[in-house]
């Protein structure tokens, strides 16, 4: 499927560059969405179910109810809420209140198409919902890039303690760089994907740029990224760390861009617990 993809973008882009950008910018957008892990089953069953409206789309969202500070998990593209299994267990033993939703086109949520804009309306509108927002935010990738975006900007009101953000791109063009490689399609392709996002969302690539945005965050974060992360290289997560007031950083090896394993959950837990002894 790759070959075929990469040989059609990349013969259109020869004679017509932004019509090859269409069609990739469309993948970009519309992700697949995955059928969950039957192993994550029995987490998600034992939340409390709910949908709420995002224009004409339902978002599926789930509340697992807990005496302690409240939690917020936040997953990225082409993923959904059952990401968040090995990350359950010892928050539920924390004690923790944990929240957790399917983005747009993601999981159990409705829609087709995704960006990362669009999930910061979706967050507004959650936290309109249900009349606050929870204490702590930990956003995977596009959720972490999301959480970010939210918090820099003066439009929206809501705001948490702190923000957990794990392997986020310093810049939105390491994402785009990854999904060209991915594909192995050309720099006219590239040009035709920015000329879309133009078009579409009125922002250039070098626009979305985190290592930027983390200079008008308010509230202090950690930065947890892997060293081998190959779709998000760590020397974004380094630089965003050094723009970041208030901001700490803790770094794996081989725990790859979904940083998966049992450490980087002990990582957030510790972190959300000195977080409450400090006030």
């Amino acid at each position: 499927m790759l070959g075929g993809l990469r040989r059609l973008l990349n013969g259109t882009a020869r004679v017509y560059r932004r019509g090859a950008g269409k069609m990739a910018y469309y993948f970009l957008t519309n992700p697949r969405r995955l059928a969950d892990d039957p192993g994550t089953d029995k987490f998600l069953k034992e939340a409390e179910h709910s949908d709420f409206a995002f224009g004409d789309q339902n978002i599926h969202c789930y509340h697992w109810r807990g005496n302690g500070p409240s939690v917020l998990l936040l997953h990225g593209w082409e993923s959904s809420s059952a990401r968040w299994f090995a990350m359950y267990e010892p928050m539920r033993k924390a004690g923790y209140d944990i929240y957790a939703i399917d983005a747009p086109a993601h999981g159990r949520s409705e829609g087709k198409k995704f960006n990362v804009f669009m999930y910061c309306q979706v967050l507004d509108t959650y936290f309109k919902q249900i009349g606050s927002a929870p204490d702590y935010w930990v956003g995977h990738s596009g959720g972490g890039m999301a959480a970010i975006y939210y918090c820099c900007k003066e439009d929206y009101e809501y705001s948490p303690k702190r923000i957990v953000s794990m392997a986020v791109p310093g810049l939105l063009e390491n994402f785009i760089d990854k999904f060209c490689e991915l594909i192995g399609v050309n720099d006219r392709v590239k040009y035709g994907i920015e000329h879309q996002f133009h078009r579409h969302l009125e922002h250039r690539f070098a626009d979305v740029n985190f290592t930027e945005f983390v200079k008008n965050v308010k509230v202090g974060g950690l930065i947890i990224h892997d060293e081998e992360d190959d779709v998000a290289p760590i020397e974004g997560a380094r630089k965003m760390h050094a723009n970041w007031h208030d901001a700490e950083i803790a770094t794996t090896k081989g725990c790859g861009h979904s940083l998966t394993g049992d450490l980087v959950p002990a990582i957030v837990v510790e972190y959300i617990a000195k977080s409450e002894k400090e006030g």
